[in-house]
């Protein structure tokens, strides 16, 4: 199958794509939910943490989990689509790279100070901007080497399988090796020289593993749509079933087990209560398996409900960014609004952790994710649409 999605002959790019761009969509939409959360709910309680988050405030954490694997996933399909469009291996190795340092760049400047509302350069940090950006470094090694997609794809699957047997490597590791593993394996905080303090929330071989997997797996938009289906639904339910029958093990893939003998909800919630930080095989496996089924169920059109889903989807950077200065300037205003005090708003550190009295129910949280949503589907569609006027700028394809 590897062979057959490297070595089709590719076809022409069209309307295909409007899945990727609605999937893509839907999971920035309910990113914001998340962020939204962090803004204006109740900071106290972990939602993962069973013993005390009820099953909303639970599930209304779970669902983002399906949005940074199929950040990285899509990523690393795009990366692959664009070498497809005509570039060498040359100029492609170019383009991630220097895509790749500007997304990292972006995270120490827009991002930050969109989190933050202050500038504080003795921290940097290491999420999804971090991410993504430092995968397309590496992956621009592999192409300006021009190791084969489906090599690059292995080696990703093969990262993604193996990833937790560096559970064994001891939590409290310090010295010189506690930065490198921060930044390759596990996240954590690192106090450096000069007072320079790192957050590293992704580090960086779990996700680049995934964006690897994205890049081999964009060749299966050179297929006919019928096979092209096939074969994303067919990878989508193979990783669904490998969830399930590994999960219920409770033997490998995730550093959390499930108690099977607790009560029927707490078993459910158990069950689906995968690691993030890093991404388990099984958290993986939980998120790219759906995310898979939706892109065959996408493909074959979107539709005019999707077609908002697929404009946001188009501006996934310009959407990114500016989402974090529409929640954080919404939390502002309503704190100033309510005589709450703002002084949390504009900190140093990251994450923000919002006082008990400024906080808000899980409705009125998914209320002000309804209000983010308005206030950022207008720009976003006039940056959609000014991107398609001006195609030819070259600049516009770093945003």
């Amino acid at each position: 199958m590897a062979q057959a999605i490297s070595d089709v002959p590719r076809v022409r790019t069209g309307s295909r794509l409007e899945g990727v761009d609605l999937l893509r969509g839907l999971v920035m939409v309910v990113m914001v939910l998340d962020h939204t959360r962090d803004y204006f709910g109740d900071g106290s309680i972990s939602p993962t943490d069973l013993s005390k988050a009820g099953a909303g405030l639970f599930f209304t954490r779970w669902v983002t989990h399906f949005c940074a694997p199929t950040f990285a996933l899509l990523a690393g399909v795009g990366a692959r689509l664009a070498g497809e469009r005509g570039l060498d291996s040359g100029a492609l190795a170019r383009f991630l790279l220097t895509r790749g340092l500007w997304l990292i760049f972006l995270e120490q400047t827009v991002e930050k100070f969109g989190l933050l509302f202050r500038l504080n350069p003795s921290l940097l940090l290491g999420i999804v901007l971090w991410s993504i950006g430092g995968s397309f470094v590496l992956l621009s090694a592999f192409v300006a080497a021009r190791v084969p997609a489906r090599f690059v794809g292995a080696l990703g699957l093969v990262v993604i399988a193996c990833h937790n047997l560096f559970d064994l490597v001891p939590p409290d590791v310090g010295g010189l090796l506690r930065p490198l593993v921060n930044f390759l394996l596990r996240p954590g905080m690192t106090e450096l020289p000069g007072g320079m303090t790192v957050f590293i929330g992704y580090p960086l071989i779990p996700w680049f593993a995934v964006v690897a997997v994205g890049y081999w797996l964009g060749g299966v938009y050179g297929l006919e749509p019928r096979r092209r289906r096939a074969v994303l639904l067919t990878f989508g339910l193979a990783a669904i079933g490998l969830f399930a029958a590994l999960r219920t093990s409770n033997v490998y893939g995730d550093p959390r087990p499930w108690p099977s003998e607790a009560d029927g909800l707490t078993t459910v919630l158990s069950f689906v209560n995968c690691t993030k930080y890093p991404p388990s095989l099984l958290y993986l496996l939980m998120t790219l398996g759906p995310a898979l089924v939706a892109l065959s169920a996408f493909d074959g059109g979107i539709g005019a409900i999707g077609k908002p889903l697929a404009t946001l989807g188009r501006v996934p950077l310009f959407y990114y960014l500016l989402q974090w200065y529409v929640i954080h300037g919404l939390a502002v205003a309503v704190a100033f609004a309510r005589g709450e005090p703002i002084g949390w708003l504009f900190v140093d550190s990251f994450p923000v952790q919002p006082p008990l009295s400024s906080s808000f129910g899980l409705p009125a949280v998914y209320g002000w994710w309804l209000v983010a949503l308005v206030i950022l589907y207008f720009p976003c569609a006039w940056f959609d649409r000014y991107k398609r006027l001006h195609r030819e700028s070259t600049w516009l394809s770093y945003l």
